[in-house]
């Protein structure tokens, strides 16, 4: 085979000459789109995606340029950038690095966002009047969120470390897309059908206002302000805020937080249950001694004809009441460190995860839906089975 006369370029040549004329031939350029995707690192640079309905662009926001800005950027927010088109050679996109953004007003997002938001404030459902207490120690918690994310392994291994004298039910559902609202919904609704179910908890980790927008749906809003028992909303990073959050009963920066606001550390509990001990004991002893020697003053001041008899045995009776009473208090805190230990036990047996341990395994539709009758697939269709460790894909042959 004759080899070509013509140059064979590298890859790096070429993305070289691209480079080249790009900012020979266009330059520093004005582009106008929405911000997405944000990303502000400790260097103090920052990037974000310049998007509009059909395309996207990186750009690059050096720290020596952004310190200059007087603008705190967010996702949604529509923006006028200027800067230099150029190549990032190590990924061979193009990507704008900015020297300047000015403000064209937020975006489309955000805009309904706020209309909904005012909306739904002026129908009272923010109102902090009527929103429910949430318990300081329930036995039941519903939560609500994707069953393969990183959220619910984070409010499990919290709670299970702070306080284990309870049950955890988990409704599996879509955190993200346009089924995601009515399946929390319905999550909701089921949840509101048991009768011993003391808080729910919806969850769902970081993103950007697209990849949260499920919990900005209104019927989401009417369902949690519906709910007779109290939610906690749990959804994105602490700088992220949704329709859900507010009129939730109590919003929760993060799913991790929202398990150290849903239950109690026990560590906590007994060392200050100890200390009560203690206090309850020295003011006891306190008041004995205080009503003793009253009873002495009285006595001598007014020479009471007592007999010395019986005046012996109440002072014997003093003495026996303190004795006894630390033996007391430390046999109701031992009761108290059973239960606890009982209870911690039965909560490990209803744990999901120790379920699945056990050979158990869960079955999700192509959709991601639970399922739980086989009517509810079709023969041929692909489901997901999750195990205890790991996942399998399988094609539905047979049903029963």
């Amino acid at each position: 085979m004759e080899k070509s006369k013509e140059k064979i370029f590298s890859v790096s040549e070429i993305t070289t000459v691209v480079k080249e004329l790009l900012e020979q031939n266009i330059g520093n350029i004005y582009v106008k789109g929405e911000i997405s995707d944000l990303s502000m690192p400790k260097s103090g640079h920052i990037y974000f995606s310049l998007k509009d309905e059909f395309n996207t662009i990186r750009v690059a926001l050096f720290k020596y340029a952004a310190g200059r800005l007087n603008l705190e950027l967010k996702d949604g927010q529509e923006v006028i950038v200027f800067g230099k088109i150029t190549i990032y050679g190590k990924k061979s996109e193009y990507q704008i690095i900015a020297q300047d953004i000015q403000m064209l007003g937020i975006g489309d997002l955000l805009i309904k966002f706020e209309k909904l938001k005012k909306k739904l404030a002026e129908k009272g459902l923010f109102d902090e009047a009527r929103k429910r207490q949430i318990p300081k120690f329930p036995k039941k918690i519903g939560i609500i969120t994707s069953i393969t994310g990183a959220a619910i392994r984070d409010i499990l291994n919290i709670i299970s470390r702070r306080y284990t004298n309870l049950e955890i039910l988990i409704m599996p559902v879509l955190v993200q897309g346009e089924e995601a609202p009515s399946q929390i919904i319905k999550a909701i609704k089921d949840f509101n059908e048991f009768d011993d179910i003391d808080v729910i908890i919806i969850a769902r980790g970081g993103g950007s206002i697209d990849d949260l927008w499920a919990f900005n749906d209104e019927n989401l809003a009417y369902a949690i302000y519906e709910s007779r028992i109290p939610i906690i909303s749990a959804v994105g990073h602490e700088i992220d805020f949704t329709i859900a959050d507010f009129v939730a009963d109590l919003r929760a920066p993060t799913p991790s937080a929202a398990a150290e606001l849903v239950v109690p550390d026990k560590k906590e509990l007994l060392k200050n249950l100890e200390s009560l001990k203690k206090n309850i004991y020295s003011l006891v002893k306190t008041i004995i001694k205080r009503c003793s020697e009253k009873l002495k003053a009285l006595i001598g001041r007014y020479g009471l004809k007592i007999p010395e008899r019986i005046f012996d045995e109440q002072v014997q009776r003093i003495d026996e009441i303190i004795q006894n009473l630390d033996e007391v208090i430390d046999t109701k805190f031992k009761d108290m460190e059973e239960k606890l230990k009982s209870l911690t036990e039965k909560l490990n047996i209803l744990n999901p995860l120790s379920i699945l341990k056990k050979g158990f395994s869960i079955v999700y539709d192509s959709k991601g839906n639970l399922v739980k009758e086989s009517n509810k697939v079709s023969k041929g269709e692909d489901v997901k089975i999750k195990l205890y460790k790991g996942k399998i894909v399988a094609e539905v042959k047979e049903k029963e």
